[in-house]
């Protein structure tokens, strides 16, 4: 573990970059990076076949250090060594600017100018994409962060999120952060859009008719989920004449006021002309079961409901349990109904656990019955249909073989026995 530095004690002096080597360099951009965009902690699955493009190397290893050190929170918050690393990314910018007018690709390896493996062209895109970052967040403790998944069907989607200090210390505002859940479930939303009901086979009811197809979001937090989901039905719906609500929810007002700032940041305009749309909304899941009228955009049941990292007392997973009773839409028995696993509507959840948390990610199984222990001849009754391990990385370049090194996920499908 590296002993984190401020900027003006860390950084290459600006009057001699010239004299570090590009390794070193883009060392002091990752730095930046995870001082001022810190990854999220247990955000990378751990991949049999991983993919090429997570970009793993002995230089982001170097530093792993978390959001819950206050001596971090003291360094990003502090205004001045902020200004001091935007002044630096600024002159490192306008040096390899000047650098790559002056010398072209077959000179720039050999020249004593500049000397290192790291083409100052990567250099300039990595300083430039801080320098918005730095520069855009204006409160102390604020993170923007971009998130990016792909997939063959769907394409890359970004995704952007603010993240804000937790008010005045209160446990209860912590959807203010992004979690590592939240990351895992927006990227298998991407991957499997289809497992998801969120593919190109939506909306369709039993009588063939077309209906809005509606997603809810619980515990919504910074929308990194919903968002992603809306993006994912836009890029399936293009071109096509598709119909969804996407509602993302959540209970406390700092973490509302920010969940509106991101849907507005990531759909500034209009969706597909109006036929898919996204909204955020409070929602007590204490209260909402026992409430004899309910909002508009929650007096309709819904296709797809999601949550991630949302259970961390003893009783959320009942109240969860009621509310879905009332919001997740039950299949008809209609006959010619669609039957396949995809249409049905389904609540996934992806809970971490967490050791201080053992009996708060037990209580979804106490909640919640198995499919195997309903009786068939029975009333319907929200079951557990499936529970997958997902293992991720804590922090990148972790070592998968190091219990403190990975973070465990359970995956719940919930659904309505029938």
């Amino acid at each position: 573990m590296v002993i984190i530095q401020p900027p003006t004690s860390y950084l290459p002096s600006i009057a001699k970059t010239a004299t570090y080597t590009s390794t070193q360099l883009l060392d002091a951009l990752v730095y930046l990076r995870l001082l001022y965009n810190p990854e999220v902690r247990g955000s990378r699955r751990i991949r049999s076949n991983p993919t090429c493009n997570q970009d793993v190397s002995a230089i982001d290893a170097k530093w792993r250090f978390g959001d819950d050190d206050n001596h971090i929170q003291l360094i990003r918050s502090d205004t001045f060594e902020r200004s001091y690393a935007i002044r630096w990314l600024t002159a490192l910018v306008a040096r390899m600017e000047d650098l790559q007018a002056s010398i072209d690709d077959t000179q720039l390896e050999s020249t004593s100018a500049f000397h290192g493996p790291i083409h100052p062209e990567i250099l300039i895109q990595q300083a430039a994409s801080l320098l918005a970052i730095c520069a855009g967040v204006a409160a102390a403790g604020t993170v923007e962060r971009i998130f990016s998944f792909g997939s063959d069907e769907i394409g890359r989607i970004d995704v952007r999120v603010m993240d804000i200090p937790i008010e005045n210390q209160d446990y209860g505002s912590v959807g203010a952060q992004t979690w590592g859940g939240a990351c895992v479930l927006a990227e298998m939303i991407v991957e499997h859009s289809e497992q998801f009901g969120l593919g190109f086979r939506i909306g369709i009811d039993c009588t063939g008719g077309e209906r809005p197809f509606r997603v809810l979001e619980l515990g919504a937090g910074t929308g990194l989920v919903g968002l992603t989901a809306t993006k994912v039905l836009v890029a399936s719906s293009a071109g096509k004449n598709r119909r969804a609500t996407i509602v993302a929810t959540d209970f406390y007002p700092s973490v509302l006021q920010n969940l509106k700032a991101n849907i507005d940041k990531n759909f500034p305009g209009n969706l597909s002309d109006g036929a898919i749309t996204i909204a955020s909304h409070f929602l007590d899941w204490s209260k909402f079961p026992a409430m004899s009228s309910v909002p508009d955009l929650l007096s309709e049941p819904f296709d797809v409901i999601l949550g991630a990292d949302i259970v961390y007392e003893t009783e959320h997973a009942t109240w969860i349990k009621k509310c879905l009773e009332r919001l997740l839409r039950r299949p008809s028995s209609s006959a010619g109904c669609p039957s396949e696993p995809d249409s049905l509507p389904i609540f996934h959840l992806v809970i971490p656990l967490r050791p201080t948390h053992s009996l708060e990610s037990s209580s979804i199984e106490t909640a919640f019955r198995w499919t195997d222990d309903i009786p068939q001849e029975g009333h319907p009754e929200l079951v557990i249909l499936s529970r997958d391990t997902i293992l991720c990385e804590a922090y990148r370049g972790g070592d998968a073989k190091k219990s403190s090194d990975v973070v465990e996920y359970q995956y719940y499908r919930i659904g309505w026995s029938w």
